[in-house]
């Protein structure tokens, strides 16, 4: 079996097992614990998933014949706390930016009560989702992309794995958990609830974030830069939404220059946070050309340009 057919196998056995699983995690923990009782099941969805993920992740690799990191391009980085910082100023200084805009030009209006108390679980979430995310997608799905075809042809195809995955998770809130919940998030995936322009704008802005990450990954051969970005980009964008509450109707209005989040509010859409984003994609490429040494092509890697 070839080893794109074992990926996908993965993708499916870890989907599978996170569409039956969520529900009774929900029950275990939803009514047991009184800080989740205002979790959507959506989010136990996702967590389950990446859980599920990471259980499965070292016997794909050993089915895979991949005994070590530097099999996908993977190096110890003696730069590793200067990237991680690196990768989150670069990531939060055009955010902040965009903000300011944002609130200077009411977009967005800050809320009458702010609940600093949640700043707490936004760290949390900006410090552990990059961690797992980018070891999943920069490290292994990259790495073998990368051996199977290119380096840029593979940034190309994990971006856009990245792109879809992140829409897995269903606008739509399930309210009365069953046993079918998990696979009511997975069918209301794409379903394009928010209006093709606001869906194609958010798999847009995904997808540039895909292809910044897997540059800051290639370049470094290593995951420190991209998990700073991420970590950026997910406390940034949560630090907004804590803050203020998108205030224009219809949510469109504003179109194409800046519209509302979508994918549980995290992604934003419109020419404006596509500029900050961009901004960022300049500012790593400047970083990696002045402040990082270039590095060698992983072993055994086509280049695709």
């Amino acid at each position: 079996m070839n080893p794109l057919a074992k990926l996908s196998l993965y993708v499916v056995a870890v989907l599978l097992i996170s569409t039956l699983l969520s529900p009774p995690v929900y029950w275990l923990l939803h009514d047991s614990h009184h800080l989740l009782a205002d979790v959507p099941f959506r989010r136990f969805f996702s967590r389950t998933a990446l859980v599920a993920a990471l259980v499965l992740l070292w016997p794909t690799l050993r089915w895979l014949n991949v005994r070590r990191l530097s099999e996908l391009g993977l190096e110890r980085n003696p730069r590793r706390w200067r990237d991680l910082s690196a990768g989150l100023a670069l990531a939060l200084i055009p955010l902040a930016v965009l903000a300011a805009g944002y609130f200077g030009f009411d977009v967005y209006r800050v809320r009458k009560e702010i609940p600093w108390g949640s700043l707490a679980a936004i760290a949390a979430t900006a410090a552990f989702v990059p961690l797992v995310e980018e070891f999943l997608f920069r490290g292994v799905l990259l790495g073998l992309a990368v051996r199977s075809f290119g380096r840029w042809t593979g940034a190309v195809l994990v971006s856009a794995i990245f792109a879809a995955v992140h829409f897995i998770e269903s606008r739509r809130e399930v309210t009365d958990v069953h046993w079918g919940s998990g696979f009511e998030i997975l069918g209301g995936a794409f379903s394009n609830e928010d209006g093709t322009a606001l869906t194609l704008a958010g798999a847009t802005a995904l997808f540039v974030i895909g292809l910044v990450l897997a540059l800051a990954t290639i370049r470094t051969r290593s995951l420190w830069l991209a998990i700073g970005l991420h970590a950026g980009w997910i406390f940034g964008q949560q630090a907004i939404n804590l803050i203020g509450k998108f205030r224009i109707k219809p949510p469109d209005a504003l179109l194409p220059w800046a519209g509302p989040n979508v994918v549980h509010g995290m992604v934003p859409t419109g020419i404006a946070p596509m500029a900050a984003l961009l901004v960022t994609g300049a500012l790593v490429w400047w970083y990696l050309a002045c402040a990082s040494a270039p590095q060698p092509a992983p072993p055994g890697a086509r280049d695709a340009g």
